[in-house]
């Protein structure tokens, strides 16, 4: 039986400083991506000066954007080499039931179930997050791998398609900071079971009463190999 106010450890310190890592990164590459889309408007003038101008801007973004390319690469292979990354790695693949998760808790919402679906360690909404994370950085860089090496670019690529990623590589950049990063920092800080902030990000701990309430199969699995551990 856990005691009040024990915690258990969720998230490792590798995964953490991929985090904060991608993070930083991410939101550098948003402000200094949104100044040269906005470049006409007074905020992204006042970022572009305030960079100390366009090539300082520019070298800014692009090693950022190295930063956010490490940060990627780091974590699939330490997902791909490490056992524990990897176990991790397979409980946010999606199943059929986070689909019945996802019409449960609507469910629930509008009155049609009387319990809360059971979560395992990843709810559906992080694994989503997840998931759009992975699908929008690998668009990200390679069309800003594109755009950064354009003139190899043109002789492989048509005009209206280099043209065409100019667009979707900013644009899209502001939809995925807008949905992920805003949607993200809810779920995560501004949500009232955890306001004003998750500590989980910093420390990687989880209270054991909340991850008994929030991730009830993944508390009860982690009970039963402590009884089985002999503690």
């Amino acid at each position: 039986m856990a005691k009040e106010g024990e915690k258990v450890l969720r998230v490792n310190l590798i995964f953490r400083t991929q985090h904060i890592s991608l993070m930083v990164s991410a939101l550098v590459l948003a402000v200094t991506g949104y100044a040269l889309l906005m470049h006409k408007s007074e905020a992204g003038k006042f970022i572009i000066n305030f960079l100390g101008g366009y090539e300082s801007r520019a070298l800014i973004h692009r090693i950022s954007a190295i930063v956010l390319i490490a940060v990627c690469i780091w974590h699939y292979l330490y997902v791909l080499f490490s056992k524990k990354a990897h176990d991790e790695f397979l409980k946010i693949i999606p199943s059929i039931s986070d689909v019945k998760d996802f019409f449960n808790t609507i469910a629930y919402y509008l009155g049609g179930k009387k319990s809360f679906p059971n979560f395992d360690k990843f709810n559906f909404i992080q694994k989503f997050q997840y998931w759009g994370v992975a699908v929008g950085m690998i668009a990200m860089i390679m069309s800003g791998l594109v755009l950064w090496f354009k003139d190899i670019s043109m002789a492989v690529i048509p005009k209206w398609a280099i043209d065409t990623l100019i667009a979707l590589h900013g644009y899209e950049g502001v939809v995925t900071f807008l949905v992920l990063f805003i949607w993200h920092q809810y779920n995560v800080h501004l949500n009232p079971s955890v306001f004003p902030m998750d500590s989980v990000w910093l420390d990687g701990m989880i209270d054991v009463e909340r991850l008994r309430k929030e991730h009830p199969l993944e508390y009860d699995r982690l009970m039963s190999e402590a009884v089985k551990g002999g503690r």
